[in-house]
């Protein structure tokens, strides 16, 4: 998983504990916390920000073509 506030790439398999400790969701908890910046991702997310990202460049690429 890459986190989407400070992008550091890590395995949220292997982390030990991967929902948040303070929430008080300890078993519902579906996000998943960047061991650098601590930064709660949920894993839902990625898809609709891969197809956003994906969109976004397609954009400055036709706006580099249109110029």
């Amino acid at each position: 998983m890459k986190c989407r506030m400070c992008g550091f790439e890590f395995d949220e398999n292997k982390l030990e504990n991967r929902g948040c400790v303070a929430c008080g969701k300890h078993s519902n908890c579906n996000q998943v916390h960047c061991p650098r910046c601590g930064f709660g991702n949920h894993p839902e997310l990625d898809e609709e920000f891969e197809f956003i990202n994906k969109l976004k460049e397609k954009l400055r690429n036709r706006k580099k073509s249109t110029n």
